[in-house]
């Protein structure tokens, strides 16, 4: 994990074309000044609103992917590895979205503004993203506030912790909210 010149773990993203060639030029300093904020993650419960620039989502429960999985493409084995959905009600989106748009663009920002840490301090990217009415295999319908994440963690992982990253924090928000999973 990359860390900051005094020693914090960097909490934004870094592209990962250039983590590898990046992290041996630099060892490990800040490449972004996004990446090194002065404050850490705000810990907040399951349940709690989250809010992130002129969005409000709530992430609600994690649990380890369904064995079996149900027969979409997000939910292939991975050898050494996990599978685990977060599920996420999403209160205020803003802005004039409809239809696919709303839905691509909630896809979209959960693949960018989502990752899940370990204990150990490995970071995982989203795997996946569907509305949560098509991982029970239903009808998706208008709706468009419930969601399910998914990441494949190593099998080892324990402590898991979801990241969610604010790209433009408004004033009283921060830069990074941690949500302990229970898992």
């Amino acid at each position: 994990m990359a860390t900051c010149g005094d020693g914090r773990p960097a909490t934004g993203r870094v592209v990962r074309v250039g983590r590898f060639a990046a992290g041996a030029l630099l060892g490990g300093s800040c490449l972004l000044a996004v990446a090194c904020t002065t404050e850490g993650p705000r810990r907040v419960a399951l349940g709690d609103d989250i809010e992130v620039g002129p969005y409000a989502f709530r992430v609600l429960r994690a649990r380890n992917a369904p064995d079996p999985p149900p027969p979409l493409s997000t939910f292939r084995t991975r050898p050494g590895k996990k599978g685990i959905v977060v599920f996420v009600y999403w209160k205020r989106l803003g802005g004039d979205l409809d239809g696919q748009r709303r839905w691509l663009f909630i896809e979209s920002f959960f693949e960018r503004q989502f990752s899940v840490v370990d204990a150990a301090g490995r970071r995982t990217e989203v795997s996946g993203v569907l509305p949560e009415r098509l991982f029970y295999m239903e009808e998706p319908g208008p709706s468009w506030r419930d969601w399910v994440v998914v990441f494949y963690v190593p099998d080892e992982s324990r402590g898991l912790t979801l990241l969610v990253e604010n790209p433009e924090p408004r004033k009283g928000q921060v830069r990074v909210t941690a949500v302990p999973l229970g898992m």
